[in-house]
């Protein structure tokens, strides 16, 4: 059975649920996937950060990337995390937004009749 989008998971999205209604989900949920998606990006685009290379060849530089690069992991592990957290909210208000019936789900989305229209004794409105 799945949990419903308003059940308290024990996740920094927790408190974000509680000033959800159907009347600002839509608007709270585009917001939080613009945020995640520029986040991707801009995660892409520092990847490189993962390994620093030393300035030159003296001591001094070989010694800086091993202090360094730790804190720059650091860094890079709690950005991960926040965005973690952030698609875990995203993704809870989308559910919320299915279960208030304001979007469909992807499998429903997906579904579309395959046989002609008709108008006959068979349709189903």
């Amino acid at each position: 059975m799945e949990m419903s989008a308003q059940e308290p998971r024990g996740s920094a999205s927790d408190s974000l649920m509680l000033q959800i209604d159907p009347g600002n989900i839509m608007g709270v949920y585009r917001r939080m996937d613009e945020q995640f998606r520029a986040m991707q990006r801009i995660r892409q685009q520092v990847a490189n950060l993962k390994n620093v290379p030393p300035c030159g060849a003296d001591p001094v530089s070989l010694d800086a990337v091993a202090v360094f690069q730790p804190k720059v992991d650091s860094i890079t592990s709690a950005h991960v995390d926040y965005m973690d957290e952030v698609q875990e909210a995203r993704d809870r208000l989308k559910q919320a937004a299915q279960e208030y019936g304001l979007i469909e789900d992807e499998n429903t989305a997906t579904l579309k009749s395959t046989a002609p229209p008709s108008d006959g004794p068979l349709l189903e409105r």
